[in-house]
């Protein structure tokens, strides 16, 4: 696999060079070069510890636009795919056709929803509106997959497409055959949009919902002037015309339908969005439904139901079901057509359950009348609900059509405004070149040496370690997702912050200093706004994962000397997450009363899906995170008050198994390696003594405390060796990534060394199965770009990182104020990888950590590598 891969990327460096990003007389070879946005759509082609429950997988797509935009865009081949883990990422490398061309704020590697998502796609002949029926045959062999630009060949309908994005508005560049009926169509992916089309400004506009409390505004305008355009028009909702009696709702308050219903809601038709809860005594997440009605056919003929959902829903028409999508975060428009009989009574049954954050239900139907072939234009024109708008017009052959497209939270008028300042004119080859030096400014942050190899792979990682999270500032403005009101200032969204604040984010502080104060500014905005900083916003709360970590951002940024933001209300916010219960939709730490009060969160109150051992042992490090804030803000009291509590790990390790263990209310311990400790201990045995394995060791915040439970160093040595021995350890998930680095804690830093280089050379390629795991928005890619450099911050909140044995022969980090810290691998080589000595800025050094202080001070690390360890180095 890895030569044809490498055979495509030929394609890449040949369109860089046409555009003069290469390498030219007196400059410098572009290292945009190097990187292909496809390594990790495919499975990884490394033999990877997993359990039954997930898969190695990337989940990423080749995204295109700059780092942080408000909207990317990216190659479609699904709305949704049905693998483990069914989620709604764009891309699939395996998939023979493309959709359409997504304007995506799915969160790149993540497994969550995408939000807002619009799609386009050109084609010639018969207009086709559903995705599969339009989708088009292509070869990975005509594609190309930079940041910047994307490029491909639609083999059905002979049209070559290009497209380029900023951060709020994307250029298309459609070269189409010589056709009379050529169309360029745009649809919602998941939802209805409203569409108008203005002929005589060659643009469309429009908007889509968005869980019913604000919309992606759009306008498309056209190089080329169109004559024939249409909206398919929406079916009608399924009102009391069709459901004389209405619809009864029993709503449970579990998401199994199980028991009896605890309350029932009477609709007249089932056309709703609810942001909290649907009816009184409903809990606001984790409920199911039952909806039942009797529609009374009007017409003898074909019927098109169309049923809008969030999260798993089935249809049912006369006890037989017509659409199963039984799944969490299933956002979409699912369909059934059936011949039905006027006159007769058919009963409808829609059984649906939420799982977190908003709900959404839509039942329409399209009765058999014959539609007047003028509404659709008509209805265009004015503005018209509609599952997708198109525009036809004849080409030439080989002639080019382009199209920018802008989008905005805010409203149509900032869309226009957007597309003014990023892409002002019709110029595809001088926007292609204006984001492609976006790109290289943020990769030149860090200039490395190397193998080609291994510059393709960490390249490519530090491109993924850009894309989120989403910055949603438009002209100093934004809509906030948590009161739906536009404020000025910053605000970002898309933090997948339970994985990015073990090593994104401190990529970031180094990086990216002033961004990072604008994140930490959107935390805050979003607990002025809602009443809490997010923990998982994907773009509002979500009461997903575990400990509240934006705790961990704040204090890491801020011991490292990030400065610019309110440092009272932060820890205001702060001391909110680690006393007080959720409210307002956003759950904070599940469990903290208990966490208090007897020390640990219990597995009898919070049992399968709680995660109850794992929340104790992240609400003890969230509690040392913030101590390291308190001491920083001079907080004695509070520091020690918090370091206390940071200790409350112990409760849940096992003397018995050495393991940690799920343990009641009454101080009970559940059954050795019991599978209700968690959704990810299940499968095997074996995928159960996996999880018990990796968790024990999330105790980054007091190393020599685990030392100590293990029975001293070298317990935890044997531990580690074993623990690495066995490939027990899994680089796709997050719970214990900072585990390779422990044997610098306790002695034997030779170990660290050899562990981690032999990881990152086991499961990291330039490769489309190159990605060990979920990317979680660059968390896995920032795990192999520290490794690769040397250095990694195992405890974010300490202002300290681990070294291990560099991939890379010298790199080069912009540290800012125009100053560089280098480090340099003497004798470097897969064999070479450990090291002999080291310098720091000429003289000796012996610690095998490095201070953030000394890093951003800039300066020189050298060391000296071989073949054997030098096991007096480091100790």
């Amino acid at each position: 696999m890895k030569c044809f891969f490498r055979k495509y990327l030929v394609i890449g460096i040949a369109f860089i060079t046409f555009f003069g990003c290469n390498t030219q007389s007196g400059k410098k070879e572009s290292v945009l070069n190097y990187v292909d946005t496809r390594v990790g759509t495919a499975a990884s082609i490394a033999d990877i510890t997993v359990t039954e429950v997930e898969e190695p997988m990337g989940y990423v797509s080749p995204i295109v636009g700059n780092p942080s935009a408000l909207t990317h865009w990216t190659p479609q081949t699904a709305v949704f795919t049905k693998r483990v883990i069914t989620v709604p990422v764009p891309y699939w490398y395996d998939q023979e056709a493309i959709q359409g061309f997504r304007g995506t704020r799915y969160p790149n590697g993540a497994v969550v929803g995408d939000w807002g998502a619009m799609c386009v796609m050109p084609m010639t002949g018969e207009v086709k509106i559903g995705a599969e029926d339009r989708a088009s045959k292509f070869s990975h062999n005509t594609e190309v997959a930079k940041p910047h630009y994307y490029a491909v060949q639609l083999d059905d309908y002979n049209i070559k497409a290009e497209f380029t994005a900023a951060a709020k508005t994307a250029f298309f560049q459609f070269t189409f055959p010589e056709s009379n009926q050529s169309s360029i169509l745009i649809d919602g992916v998941f939802v209805p949009g409203n569409y108008k089309v203005i002929p005589e400004r060659n643009e469309i506009e429009g908007y889509s919902v968005i869980a019913g409390h604000f919309k992606n505004h759009f306008v498309a305008k056209f190089d080329k002037k169109f004559e024939v355009y249409n909206v398919d028009v929406l079916p009608n909702v399924v009102d009391a015309n069709l459901v004389p009696e209405g619809f009864e709702a029993k709503y449970y308050n579990n998401d199994k339908l199980e028991g009896k219903p605890d309350v029932l809601v009477n609709y007249s038709e089932l056309n709703y969005n609810w942001l909290k809860e649907p009816a009184k005594g409903v809990k606001a997440d984790f409920f199911s439904v039952e909806y039942t009605g009797i529609f009374v056919a009007r017409h003898t003929g074909e019927h098109r139901f169309e049923l809008t959902t969030k999260d798993g829903t089935r249809m049912y028409i006369n006890d037989e079901m017509v659409i199963d999508q039984w799944m969490y975060r299933a956002t979409g428009t699912n369909t059934h057509k059936v011949h039905l009989i006027k006159g007769q009574k058919y009963e409808i049954r829609i059984e649906y359950y939420d799982g977190s954050s908003t709900t959404e239900m839509q039942l329409r139907c399209a009765e058999p009348v014959k539609l007047d072939p003028s509404h659709g234009p008509k209805m265009a024109l004015k503005g018209a609900d509609g599952n997708a708008v198109y525009v036809t017009f004849a080409t030439k052959d080989q002639e080019k059509v382009k199209m920018k497209v802008a989008t905005s939270l805010i409203d149509i008028a900032q869309a226009r405004a957007n597309m003014e300042e990023e892409f002002p004119e019709f110029d595809f080859n001088k926007a292609v070149t204006k984001s492609a030096a976006v790109w290289e400014k943020e990769l030149n942050m860090i200039q490395v040496e190397g193998t080609e190899d291994d510059k393709a792979i960490f390249y490519t990682a530090l491109t993924k370690c850009f894309v989120n999270p989403r910055n949603l500032n438009e002209g100093g403005r934004y809509f906030s997702p948590f009161d739906y009101k536009v404020h000025e200032g910053e605000m970002y969204t898309d933090l997948s912050i339970w994985d990015t604040f073990r090593s994104l984010h401190p990529l970031w502080v180094i990086l990216k200093p002033q961004e990072t104060t604008d994140i930490i500014n959107g935390m805050l905005n979003a607990y002025k706004e809602g009443g809490w900083i997010p923990k998982w916003p994907n773009p509002w709360y979500r009461s997903i994962m575990m400990g509240t970590h934006s705790d961990a951002v704040i204090a890491d940024a801020y011991v490292k000397g990030i400065k610019g933001f309110d440092t009272d209300l932060a820890f205001e916010a702060m001391l909110k997450n680690a006393n007080v219960k959720g409210n307002r939709g956003f759950s904070g730490r599940v469990g903290i009363d208990y966490f208090n009060d007897i020390g640990y969160v219990p597995t009898d109150i919070f049992g399968f899906y709680g995660e109850p051992v794992a929340r104790t042992l992240e609400f003890s490090y969230d509690d040392y995170c913030i101590a390291q804030m308190a001491k920083a803000l001079g907080k004695d009291d509070q520091h020690d008050e918090f370091m206390k509590r940071s200790k409350r790990y112990v409760n849940v390790l096992d003397k018995e198994t050495g393991l940690v263990r799920g343990k009641k209310l009454n101080g009970e311990w559940l059954a050795p390696y019991d599978k209700s400790i968690s959704v990810w201990a299940q499968g095997t045995d074996h995928d159960t003594e996996v999880y018990y394995k990796n968790h024990t060791l999330l105790v980054p915040h007091d190393v020599p405390g685990l030392a100590e439970f293990m029975g001293g160093n070298e317990k935890l040595e044997a531990y580690l060796d074993e623990f690495f021995d066995n490939d027990m350890y899994y680089v796709g998930d997050e719970f214990s990534m900072h585990a390779p680095y422990l044997y610098n804690f306790i002695g034997t830093p030779w170990k660290t060394q050899k562990v981690v280089r032999d990881m990152l050379f086991k499961y990291f390629f330039n490769d489309v199965g190159g990605l060990p795991g979920n990317d979680d928005c660059g968390q896995v890619s920032s795990w192999y770009v520290f490794g690769a450099m040397g250095f990694y911050p195992a405890c974010p909140g300490d202002p300290i990182y681990q070294i291990c044995s560099p991939v890379l022969d010298k790199v080069s980090l912009n540290v800012g104020e125009g100053k560089t810290f280098t480090v340099i691998a003497k004798n470097n080589s897969r064999e070479n990888m450990y090291i002999q000595s080291a310098t720091l800025n000429g003289k000796p050094y012996s610690k095998c950590t490095l201070d953030h202080k000394d890093l951003v001070a800039g300066g020189e690390l050298v060391f000296e590598m071989g073949a054997e360890p030098n096991k007096n180095w480091g100790i």
